[in-house]
């Protein structure tokens, strides 16, 4: 049953310089685009925290990036089996900075309140979410649409920290 993948490893004789340069050069485009992320504009302390850790994933990047590079340093040392396992977690690795990409692309070409929403809607961190909140309503430019939708995720959140207390 796991014959193919193993035999077709073999015989397709996977470069390690291919794997390697595709990940080189996703790390190159990341370069511009982040620089661009960070260049546009000052930002509020919302901004910030989906840039940092919903669009760039900044606590797990280097993760990411050893997801990459690492299973390439025992390539030429590898079975098929151990070849199998370091192609699967170099695609896991270039699957996550493609999402970095997509998530920075979206944010550059102006669909920051989804982004902005999804954040909110994931924060768990109690002191991150009191400056993130803060920073929200005291801003002058919420875009209407957006604002119904911040005050329900708010709403959300008061709810459950009230019911969390109340237990």
């Amino acid at each position: 049953m796991m014959k193919w993948p193993l035999s077709l490893l073999e015989n397709i004789k996977i470069e390690q310089d291919i794997l390697q340069g595709i990940g080189i050069a996703l790390l190159t485009i990341l370069i511009p685009v982040a620089i661009a992320i960070f260049d546009r504009e000052k930002y509020n302390t919302l901004d910030k925290y989906v840039i940092l850790d919903h669009v760039v994933e900044a606590k797990y990047f280097m993760i990411f990036v050893g997801l990459i590079f690492f299973p390439l340093l025992f390539w030429n040392m590898s079975s098929a089996w151990l070849r199998l396992i370091e192609v699967i977690a170099w695609g896991l690795g270039i699957s996550f900075i493609l999402r970095i990409l997509l998530k920075s692309y979206h944010w550059l070409k102006g669909h920051k309140s989804n982004l902005r929403l999804g954040y909110l809607q994931k924060l768990k961190n109690t002191a991150e979410m009191e400056e993130v909140w803060r920073s929200v309503w005291q801003s002058e430019k919420i875009d209407p649409e957006s604002e119904e939708e911040f005050f329900s995720i708010f709403h959300s959140i008061i709810d459950k920290t009230l019911k969390n207390e109340n237990r």
